[in-house]
């Protein structure tokens, strides 16, 4: 149950951004399943959605995290996703994770320790570098939690944030910016 590529829900997030919650649980579904079709899965990648469009409407991670305790389990229970497997994300439903010891945080490619790490590592630091960086020092699967880390603290923090030398040395950096600009003017309506 690894965490489903994160450049397909980023397009997806743009699609869902403006959808009433149960049409945006609903398309997660449909999308994450195309990988991983179990519901923690699903619960995970609605969860990460979900916060990144609340980090786009400019809110504070910590309220942002907050909000995300009552209103992903709400949610599910209004459509009858059973409590045990709620229950598997007690630890960001209903615990603090930001105040859980590093030993605690596991990075593996289990869609909930990923989900997990990658929360943790937003609300322990205050910069897009440090997250990123604590995500992959983490260990393990840390080519994921450092996609699903960067991809929040990049939401957060924003394109100027990210370490310029980080950015010049990606293989195929132009290509990258090409299908980043060509997606921008299809989502402007150019």
């Amino acid at each position: 149950m690894a965490m489903v590529p994160l450049c397909g829900f980023c397009l997806c997030f743009f699609y869902l951004i403006e959808k009433p919650v149960n049409e945006r649980f609903g398309i997660t579904q449909k999308v994450s399943s195309i990988t991983h079709g179990h519901i923690r899965s699903v619960i995970a990648c609605f969860y990460y959605l979900e916060f990144s469009r609340q980090i786009l409407s400019g809110k504070d991670k910590f309220e942002i995290y907050s909000n995300l305790k009552t209103e992903i389990p709400d949610h599910l229970k209004s459509i009858s996703i059973s409590q045990a497997e709620i229950a598997h994300f007690d630890r960001l439903f209903k615990d603090d994770i930001h105040k859980v010891s590093e030993d605690k945080i596991q990075s593996g490619g289990y869609v909930l320790y990923t989900l997990e790490a990658s929360i943790w590592c937003l609300l322990t630091t205050d910069n897009y570098k440090s997250a990123v960086l604590k995500a992959v020092n983490l260990g393990n699967d840390t080519d994921t939690t450092g996609a699903v880390t960067g991809g929040l603290a990049g939401l957060l923090y924003g394109f100027d944030n990210i370490p310029t030398k980080w950015i010049t040395q990606l293989a195929r950096k132009d290509d990258i910016e090409n299908l980043a600009e060509r997606l921008a003017g299809k989502l402007a309506g150019q």
